[in-house]
């Protein structure tokens, strides 16, 4: 073991040998989920590249660089020891607080939200979700038992939570802080925080954002048309009534790859937050559950990469970004199916977004390389019986 402790330290890059020593599973589920993914793009934006850009690959042009600038950060990051990613993360949350409030003043209005740059694609606020997890993970790691204590628990973590979403509610993006909020907190919980700690941080929480539903005038709107859609489904709000059309409209095989009708007007947003409407529409229940599978599958692999992890920063690094995309993808849906009100939060993978795209990739790229954790812990065995 002392000679692959002075390994580690002469180098931060991974040996060729483990270089190609990652869970596969992952990476198929991944890719399976971008080429779906894609395909819905082009399928969802073509007629609003001809009706706004006079071309009709645009949108899925502009994706697909995203994917290429995803795709190359997720092999770099794959050549060296994620554990050097501990060095990063005081200057990514840094530069990460200061992007969420630059937006706040320069960012692009659109659909009453300032969110983002270069027509909404690049968004701070999908950069805060990794870098709030990074961050977290590498200094609950480094608490240990002390965790448990008020002083060195639940008053930092709530400061640093409590401030990176109190700048994204300010947007007002209320989806994406709860979501940030909901890893952060499960993180927080799986790193043995005590349980009346957890309680408090939760109905304090709760209560906060509860609160700002409804304060925020945009979101008690959607709570109302919600609760009303509750009691009478007849007269919920016109964004639930088309996203359960298009479903209906797919039946079990689906209207055919670029069919919907939905699509082009009646349902909003369909190339970003309602694209798993599309995807039903055109692919049926067939092909929905089918995505829903190769999302199930992502989860399962993240968790299993997590508990295979050396120490406790790489496990607690990799459940983060597990649960990240986890609950990501269960909002969306579940918004999609009417069973939760409306919130503006893409689907991993599918939606269209550069930010979205680029930083899942790099979470993805983070969860391979600690996959080969496992493969790491083998080595120095097999050396000591040579």
């Amino acid at each position: 073991m002392a000679n692959v402790t002075v390994v580690r330290k002469k180098s931060s890059r991974v040996k060729p040998a483990l270089r190609f020593q990652f869970d596969y599973w992952l990476l198929l589920a991944v890719a399976g989920l971008l080429v779906v993914g894609l395909l819905m793009v082009y399928s969802t934006t073509f007629d609003y590249g001809l009706r706004f850009k006079e071309n009709a690959t645009y949108y899925f042009q502009r994706q697909m660089i995203a994917l290429g600038i995803g795709l190359a950060c997720l092999l770099i990051i794959m050549q060296f020891d994620y554990h050097i990613l501990r060095r990063f993360s005081i200057p990514l949350m840094a530069v990460t607080l200061l992007g969420l409030v630059i937006v706040l003043f320069f960012g692009e209005r659109i659909f009453g939200a300032q969110r983002g740059f270069y027509e909404g694609s690049y968004q701070p606020s999908e950069v805060a979700k990794l870098a709030t997890i990074l961050y977290i993970s590498h200094w609950l790691s480094t608490k240990g038992d002390r965790v448990r204590l008020v002083t060195y628990g639940l008053i930092p973590f709530s400061i640093i939570t409590g401030v990176i979403c109190a700048l994204i509610v300010q947007q007002p993006d209320l989806g994406t802080a709860g979501l940030i909020a909901l890893v952060s907190f499960t993180i927080f919980f799986v790193a043995g925080a005590d349980w009346r700690q957890f309680f408090i941080a939760g109905l304090v929480g709760g209560a906060v954002f509860l609160f700002l539903i409804y304060a925020l005038p945009h979101a008690a709107a959607r709570m109302d048309a919600y609760t009303v859609a509750l009691r009478d489904p007849e007269q919920a709000s016109w964004h639930v009534q088309q996203t359960l059309i298009a479903l209906g409209r797919g039946g079990i095989f689906g209207v055919g790859l670029g069919e919907s009708t939905q699509k082009f007007g009646p349902l909003p947003l369909a190339h970003t937050d309602g694209v798993f409407a599309v995807l039903g529409e055109e692919l049926g229940l067939l092909g929905s559950l089918i995505v829903i599978g190769l999302l199930i599958m992502l989860i399962w692999r993240g968790v299993r990469v997590a508990r295979n992890a050396r120490d406790s920063f790489g496990f607690l690094l990799a459940l983060g970004i597990t649960f990240w995309l986890g609950y990501q993808a269960l909002i969306n849906i579940a918004v999609i199916t009417a069973v939760i009100p409306f919130t503006g939060i893409p689907l991993p993978f599918l939606s269209y977004g550069g930010s979205s795209l680029v930083i899942s990739l790099v979470a993805v790229g983070i969860l391979l390389n600690v996959s080969r954790d496992k493969a790491m812990q083998k080595r120095p065995q097999s050396a000591n019986g040579r």
